[in-house]
């Protein structure tokens, strides 16, 4: 240690002595317990450190923590999911507390109410662990992509589909606000820096009557609480993107902020011509918190934004969406109120120059949205009644047209809109027999749909029964309604009479923790979706009849931006949909390993258009076989791993010849087997502020060039392979303060 770290502790040491006044701050990082002793532990975040008065604080994504201790506190207890809890004498006023990891013991939670286990298995990853995935560039989502039931998307494009859903399907929550884009263009990066999550909770299917409006899986994002001891500063320098992040105490609370920003598009412009779109993004994200949820309660006024364009030099379509939220928390002993009002708005630009003409056109079409989520739980010894309502309302302007020419500038105003207003009721109960060894919690969920005009009844029912104290069976079936978008319902080009399809879902569950602290789990899965909606010809005089689905490329980033662009097309409620499978996973997280294998083995299918008489035919992104190896250990001062991914090709159409004309032969064939090998080095760095990381995560190490689609060549007079990206480097250098 410096001779400058050494003066810096010794200062904050000096001055937490020589304070008289009945209560201090003690600071201190909670790590995993040291495999050895050249090999130091990784940080846990999220540990709950509570006084022996009562007082709470929670470590952050580093592992760090600041509590307030009375004159009487001489412990310190310390609580993680999966560790063993912990209680330390306060010698000091920094503290280094290393916590074993559990091994069959009993988890414990801050409330002292058991964890539910009702229902169905939840995979979750926190930001500790999202560092040690290779493959994932530290991206919170792009690491969900290892997850069991969750697809391979062509080129690792952007987009979570599960369980053979589609990605439309799936609902995304950060902190109860639902999100419409999850990723930047390109799929490079989530919308929100893994560095401000807590973690990462995916429920492929099979979720409780609280969240509705999916039909496929749910995806829940919890923020950290920000610093509220001092300020503090960090960042990351990337290979694509930028970001600074700052966080400590304000107005009697604490306040996180965060800015990031790409820059992929300066570094590769000067190599491409100028007619080549490139992608760009920002987003920022501000989050506050204020009081105690035991007291007066607790809110957290929020805002955050995504903003992606693709751009070239004649042509830009820019993607924007705003939130501003103020989530509050308010517990009366057993009982617990949060709600959620929230404002946003979601803007589409397009604009083309012309620059013979001198001329621009830009077209811009936003939406404004606005609701209101409130949740009750009443705990009793036997269970807890839990329910709550959702209010939502969302105006789709009109299309905003601007021309600028040498003469002048003129603005007009498309003709339509669209409005809507949503509500829901839901409520459940939960009731424990035996201790928790068998619990059930049946649910309903009641939903007004504005768009299109209708009222819907979903029935749930979770159940689970801990068999012994390490194996625990979980069965979940209900109904799950979607309602169409607003594009959907577009008056012109879309159909106002189209109505929700719904999917009815039943999974069978085991999980089990292991000896040498492994969990596993296996999953048997089975889903029907009816009243899909699938395009078929408009009922008017001329209308053409649409091409039949044959899948390839453009069907999925249809499917993949479809919900995000608002695509108006018109469609009936005719389709149906199949899945079924079985999801496996077995992680080992102890220092200094971690290991995480995943498989599922699955099947999706669709129909469309009944009238045309063509039955079941494969969901685009059916992968019967998908399997995943992560692997990485920490040494001394480097930390090394591996992931492997073997998945099953597409389904396409292959095309033949009838004489001179080329004809597809619908869904008779896949693509070839998908494998890579992604490869990931940290190296990191203590100073007396914090730590230095580097990192280099390389994607497709082997630059295999797997075939990601094929379509008809007319110089080959047959199908020619689209091969997928090449070697991919994720370089950067986290700053991570100490204090």
């Amino acid at each position: 240690m410096t001779w400058a770290c050494r003066v810096a502790l010794l200062m904050l040491i000096g001055a937490g002595v020589a304070a008289a006044e009945p209560a201090r701050t003690v600071r201190g990082v909670v790590i995993r317990e040291r495999a050895s002793a050249q090999i130091p532990g990784g940080p846990i975040a999220g540990a709950s450190v509570l006084t022996e008065r009562g007082a709470i604080a929670v470590t952050d994504v580093d592992g760090y923590f600041a509590i307030t201790v009375a004159e009487a506190d001489r412990e310190l207890t310390i609580v993680a999911t999966g560790y063993v809890t912990r209680s330390v004498r306060i010698v000091d006023s920094l503290l280094r507390i290393e916590l074993a990891a559990a091994s069959g013991s009993e988890v414990i939670e801050v409330t002292g109410k058991a964890p539910e286990d009702s229902r169905p298995l939840r995979y979750q990853l926190t930001v500790d662990e999202i560092r040690t995935i290779p493959g994932a560039g530290n991206d919170i989502l792009r690491a969900a992509q290892v997850l069991p039931g969750v697809a391979r998307i062509p080129f690792s494009f952007g987009g979570l589909v599960l369980r053979g859903t589609s990605p439309r399907d799936t609902a995304v929550y950060l902190d109860g606000i639902e999100v419409p884009l999850s990723f930047h263009f390109g799929g490079v990066t989530s919308f929100y820096p893994s560095g401000m999550l807590a973690d990462l909770q995916l429920a492929n299917g099979g979720f409780d009557a609280a969240h509705g409006r999916a039909q496929g899986g749910l995806v829940t994002l919890t923020t950290r609480e920000p610093r509220t001891d001092r300020w503090r500063m960090g960042g990351s320098i990337g290979l694509f993107d930028s970001s600074v992040q700052a966080e400590g105490p304000w107005q009697r609370g604490g306040i996180l902020i965060g800015l990031r920003r790409s820059y992929f598009d300066r570094i590769v412009a000067p190599f491409v011509e100028d007619d080549i779109p490139l992608p760009s993004y920002y987003d920022f994200q501000v989050r506050t918190t204020f009081g105690d949820a035991r007291d007066r309660g607790r809110i957290n006024p929020m805002i955050f934004s995504s903003i992606d364009r693709v751009a070239s030099d004649e042509v830009s379509l820019t993607s924007m969406f705003v939130r501003v939220a103020a989530p509050y928390r308010k517990v009366w002993g057993p009982t617990t109120l949060v709600l959620v009002p929230w404002l946003g708005t979601n803007r589409l630009t397009f604009q083309e120059e012309d620059s013979d003409e001198a001329s621009t056109e830009r077209f811009s079409r936003p939406t404004y949205l606005g609701g209101l989520r409130s949740e009750l739980v009443r705990d009793y010894r036997w269970g807890h009644l839990r329910g709550g309502a959702e209010l939502s309302s969302g105006y789709l302007a009109q299309t905003q047209i601007n021309t600028e020419t040498p003469g002048g500038e003129q603005a007009f105003d498309g003709q339509s809109t669209v409005s809507w207003s949503d509500a829901s009721l839901w409520s459940e109960l939960r009731w424990m027999i035996d201790g928790d060894r068998f619990a059930v919690k049946p649910g309903v969920r009641v939903e007004i749909y504005g768009l299109s005009r209708e009222l819907v009844v979903d029935p749930r029912l979770n159940i689970h029964q801990r068999l012994t104290d390490q194996l625990t069976l979980r069965q979940a079936i209900g109904r799950y309604h979607q309602p169409p978008t607003p594009g959907d319902v577009d008056a012109r080009d879309g159909n106002p009479a189209l109505d929700s399809s719904y999917f009815d879902q039943i999974s069978l569950g085991l999980d089990s923790e292991l000896p040498h602290s492994i969990t596993a789990a296996v999953t048997g899965f089975f889903s029907y979706g009816r009243k899909l909606g699938v395009q078929v010809r408009r009922p008017e005089p001329g209308a053409e009849q649409p091409s039949p689905e044959l899948g390839g490329l453009g069907p999925t980033f249809q499917l993949l931006l479809e919900k995000q662009l608002g695509f108006a097309i018109y469609r009936e409620n005719l389709g149906r949909a199949r899945s079924y499978g079985v999801e496996v996973a077995i992680k080992r997280n102890v220092a200094p390993w971690f290991a995480l294998l995943s498989y599922t083995l699955g099947r999706s299918e669709r129909t469309d258009d009944p009238r045309a008489g063509r039955g079941w035919r494969p969901f685009e992104l059916d992968q019967r076989h998908n399997l995943q190896i992560a692997v990485s250990r920490q040494y001394a001062k480097w930390r090394l791993g591996a992931r492997m991914q073997l998945v099953s090709g597409n389904p396409y159409s292959p095309s033949y010849l009838i004489g001179q004309v080329p004809v597809q032969d619908a869904w008779a064939a896949t693509l070839p087997t998908f494998f890579t090998l992604d490869l990931r080095a940290d190296r990191r760095w203590h100073r007396c502020w914090g730590d230095i990381v580097f990192y280099i995560d390389i994607q497709n190490a082997t630059n295999r060039r797997n075939v990601e689609g094929r379509e008809y060549d007319d110089n080959l007079r047959a199908d020619a392979d689209i091969r997928g990206l090449p070697i991919v480097p994720f370089i950067g250098v986290e700053f991570l303060p100490l204090i």
